[in-house]
């Protein structure tokens, strides 16, 4: 067993695409997934699951959710060493003294070298942007709600999952409980 952290895009946002995380996990548990963990309202869950089965379920869930929902959200998922190599990849970390202006966007793939330098042109103050792997860190000191680069990253990379600092390293303090 291989320990699982799953984001999920625009679940719980604004009142759109509702999911309760004790329906979440329950929905995870039919999937033969143990010791399953969800971590706050925006759609993340923690699991142990064999890494053979690793590459079909986001699919697998989604459609679940789709078929129990409405809406079928997109599901990134990472192996836990994988999500602990993004935070210590993490440029920003040492330098940022408040969890919540520290932002870091998973993909699925590398991000696209000219969409980065058109939001590079974006920033503001104090704000900073940096890629890494398959990671994007936006360091928003003034706020993330107010950052147009921010809005940007969101728009350029649609398959793309954001989360601040703090809720990084809450999964990752929950992906070490699970080993």
């Amino acid at each position: 067993m291989s320990v699982f952290i799953a984001l999920f895009r625009g679940v719980n946002v604004g009142g759109h695409n509702k999911l309760p995380m004790a329906q979440l996990r329950a929905l995870v548990s039919t999937l033969g997934v143990s010791k399953v963990e969800t971590y706050i309202q925006s759609g993340n869950a923690v699991f142990a699951l064999p890494a053979a089965r690793a590459k079909t379920f986001p699919e697998k869930l989604s459609a679940l959710i789709e078929r129990d929902f409405g809406y079928c959200p997109h599901i990134l998922m990472l192996e836990g060493k994988a999500f602990q190599k993004v935070l210590r990849d993490n440029p920003y970390a040492a330098a940022n003294t408040d969890p919540s202006k520290l932002h870091v966007m998973f993909l699925e793939k590398k991000a696209d070298t000219k969409l980065l330098n058109d939001i590079q042109k974006l920033l503001v103050g104090d704000e900073e942007l940096s890629a890494v792997g398959k990671a994007i860190f936006l360091n928003a000191p003034a706020g993330i709600g107010r950052s147009k680069a921010a809005e940007k990253l969101t728009k350029a990379f649609p398959d793309g999952t954001s989360r601040n600092w703090r809720s990084c390293l809450k999964l990752a303090e929950m992906a070490d409980t699970l080993r």
